[in-house]
């Protein structure tokens, strides 16, 4: 047997270590790694080292961050699966078929790697959803740069959005959500989370951890060969940022064989379940850490074992690739399947027979087996590269960080002289970096329209999509109607006021879609934070989960239920490291919410319908412009946090679906980039440009000055309503405690005006505002 290099870190001094670990650019420490050798009662191997480094790094572990997450609200009466499951799982009303989402984040490697970064990170939240057995139907993308203006923030949202592009209009998926935000924090780290929405028969979820009883089960490699793309990937994304220090990451995608893999799975699906040998398999994406994650972590629930022969492993034509590298490589495109030998047989048959798989270079192979112990075993006929224990590999310290109240910065009061020409001003906040169309980046991500999306996120403010259109199911079923939205901005966070950035961020994906009458259940978490080790950036994430929670407690509507936190994401260390000194971004939660109605023709769009109706106004205006585009125009942060209250927020989502459900709403817009003002001219130009709105007196709206009420993003929605429906409309509002204000009327004169007492004080034509609305 020959023998792999060992490092004895019990033995290693402080100085080796250091050389050693900058050799191979880990992440650990030397008294991580030390105590993986206690555990393992033995010197570690070369790629024992490479296999904890990736698996015990924060991206894999979660060591920083487990113990507050065990805080969130998981459970409501909706969901299906939400633990050992990559994604998170709920019922679709009655309908017997579940949603099936998640979040995940690519931060790091879409800094160094645009293009190939955020089409790996689609790739791989794709393949969470396809490996519950769900098939994908959108994916959303939430996007933090640094300022617009910047040639690198240029470069950067360029790139990532082509890369994520290409890869959704190979795979035949269309974009569902897209929340874009330019703000200084982020000059040195983008953020870029990515989310994905798929559907699935409840009875024919797939588990990401092995049956019990499934010692012997074979350990089935599907996908692309694995070349050892982005060794120590996981690590790395679990590391700073420091300055006149690069990195490189390439990971390679190839998204043909992906929706071929996932085509020729929906045959495997179907055969297993023709020989009710479905449950005898589970399956799991090979994303960080690749084989070594998508193994040990299928079967440590079940106390079982993995052995993997290496010279089965699946790797290109004529190249060798060293075991550490076949252990955590993360080349995407790849899957690992655990089944029977009777489901192996139905499996392996279908892939090898598949001519597109084998076009686009899929490989399938058995490689391994379950064992009946607690070992990861990796060998070939010469040598054993690995022979640990599984519950090592996945059992990572778990930290309890010190917390160090971040002290809160007081902003200084915003105040501004009133501006000259209040139609200037508007045209100047619509179409800044952040309210303004996105149309160049829409154009980016256009592709087909498929049959079942409804409304699209370019035409109004929640994509809504019919997921059950196209399936063998009753007439009512294929009338339902789903979204995932995003909500909030990370600007919200800074200066301490962590906790109400997650809670209103929450808040605003679940008002979006109440606005449009779908009903918030549960949603994934984007949890995108400094350096756990530093006690105030740590003290961002710990409120942070805590305002998601106090978002999660508003009761779902008419029920007593709360809603749950299904899946998400941790990312850590999105820092940046220069003069000695390590600066975080501004503490961002990035929550994507899920919803959905029974009707999806009662789906409530934000383009303004017809000219005579009335708009209405839901939330009084408040001196609350902290991160607002206002104020950020004017060279300042701002002050006060825009805030409501959990009460008030159930009230503002309670009323709007119960009048959405009564038909009683033509258009809504939530209130948030760009204030009143923005709302407006969003109803308006998704209007069609054919329809005028007219404030008909903006003092009854707001005793705030003129400005201050139309750019103030406290939250709320703006309503259009027919005439014949006002008195039941203020009905509804009435009954939950709802102030209904008269906003205006909308018009045939193709105008945006407003006036105080009747004197105009704006008058724009819809022209105007269009060109401005579209960034030009």
């Amino acid at each position: 047997m020959e023998n792999e290099k060992k490092f004895d870190f019990i033995r290693m001094s402080g100085r080796e270590f250091e050389k050693v670990r900058k050799e191979n650019s880990w992440g650990l420490t030397i008294e991580e790694f030390r105590t993986a050798q206690k555990r393992a009662k033995k010197p570690l191997s070369i790629s024992e080292a490479y296999i904890l480094d990736s698996l015990w790094s924060d991206h894999c572990s979660y060591k920083h961050s487990k113990n507050k997450l065990r805080q969130l609200i998981k459970n409501n009466r909706y969901v299906l699966q939400s633990e050992k499951s990559d994604a998170g799982a709920v019922r679709i009303g009655n309908s017997g078929y579940c949603a099936v989402f998640k979040i995940e984040s690519h931060n790091h490697p879409t800094l160094i790697n645009p293009y190939d970064g955020a089409a790996t990170g689609a790739g791989g939240i794709l393949r969470d959803i396809f490996a519950m057995g769900a098939v994908n139907i959108g994916v959303g993308a939430s996007l933090r740069y640094g300022p617009k203006a910047e040639k690198n923030s240029k470069d950067l949202l360029s790139g990532a959005m082509k890369g994520a592009a290409a890869y959704c209009r190979a795979m035949e998926i269309p974009l569902l959500a897209l929340d874009l935000y330019y703000e200084d924090s982020f000059r040195h780290n983008c953020l870029m989370n990515v989310s994905a929405l798929g559907v699935v028969k409840k009875e024919d979820l797939i588990p990401n951890i092995v049956p019990k009883n499934s010692v012997g089960y074979n350990l089935i490699y599907v996908g692309k060969p694995t070349a050892g793309a982005a060794v120590g990937g996981a690590s790395f994304a679990s590391q700073a940022f420091e300055a006149g220090k690069k990195k490189e990451i390439e990971f390679g995608s190839n998204p043909m064989l992906e929706k071929t893999t996932f085509d020729v799975f929906e045959k495997v699906k179907a055969e297993l379940k023709r020989k009710k040998l479905l449950s005898q398999m589970s399956i799991k994406d090979m994303g960080a850490a690749g084989l070594t994650c998508s193994t040990a972590e299928q079967v440590s629930e079940r106390g079982y074992g993995i052995e993997i022969d290496t010279d089965k492993v699946p790797v290109p034509a004529g190249m060798k690739v060293h075991p550490l590298a076949l252990a955590v490589g993360e080349d995407q495109e790849r899957n690992m399947i655990i089944a029977s030998d009777k489901a192996a047989r139905v499996i392996l048959k279908i892939f090898k027979n598949d001519k597109k798989f084998r076009k686009y270079g899929g490989k399938i192979a058995v490689i391994g087996r379950v064992l009946g112990e607690d070992r990861f075993v990796m060998k070939d006929k010469n040598t054993v590269y690995c022979d640990i224990p599984v519950s090592l590999i996945t059992g990572a310290p778990v930290y309890k960080p010190k917390v160090k109240k971040l002290k809160s910065g007081k902003e200084p009061a915003f105040s501004v002289a009133p501006p000259a020409s209040l139609s200037k001003e508007i045209l100047k906040v619509i179409g800044s970096k952040n309210v303004y169309s996105r149309s160049d980046v829409f154009k980016i991500l256009k592709d087909k329209k498929p049959s079942y999306i409804i409304t699209t996120p370019e035409e109004t403010d929640v994509c809504v999509l019919a997921p059950l259109k196209n399936e063998k199911t009753s007439a009512k079923n294929k009338r339902i109607g789903v979204a995932l939205v995003f909500g909030g901005k990370s600007i919200h966070g800074r200066n301490g006021s962590a906790e109400e950035q997650a809670y209103l961020a929450t808040v605003m994906g679940r008002l979006k879609l109440a606005a449009a009458g779908l009903k918030p259940l549960a949603a994934a978490d984007g949890c995108n934070y400094g350096n756990p080790d530093n006690p105030e950036h740590y003290y961002c994430f710990d409120k942070g989960i805590d305002g998601l929670n106090k978002a999660c407690r508003i009761p779902l509507y008419g029920e007593k239920q709360p809603m749950a936190v299904v899946a998400g994401n941790v990312s850590l260390k999105n820092t940046y490291i220069s003069g000695g000194k390590e600066e975080p971004v501004d503490p961002s939660l990035v929550p994507v919410v899920f919803g959905y109605t029974q009707d999806y023709g009662k789906t409530v769009t934000t383009g303004i319908k017809n000219a005579g109706n009335i708009l209405f106004l839901a939330g009084r205006r408040k001196a609350e412009f902290k991160g607002s585009e206002y104020a950020l125009l004017k060279g300042r942060t701002g002050n006060n946090t825009p805030s409501i209250s959990p009460a008030e927020a159930g009230k503002l989502e309670y009323a709007a679906l119960e009048a959405a459900g009564k038909n009683l709403v033509k258009a809504s817009a939530v209130i948030e980039n760009g204030g009143l003002a923005g709302a407006l001219v969003r109803m308006l130009i998704m209007g069609g440009g054919k329809v005028g709105a007219e404030i008909t007196d903006l003092s009854d709206v707001s005793s705030l000055r003129p400005d201050y009420a139309l750019f103030s993003e406290t939250p709320g929605y703006v309503l259009e309503a027919a005439k014949r429906d006002e008195a039941k409309l203020k009905e509804v509002c009435k009954k939950y405690g709802v102030e209904l204000l008269p906003v205006g009327m909308t018009t045939k004169e193709k105008r945006f005006s407003g006036s105080i007492k009747g004197k105009k004080i704006f008058d724009i034509p819809l022209s105007e505002l269009a060109k401005h609305w579209k960034g030009k």
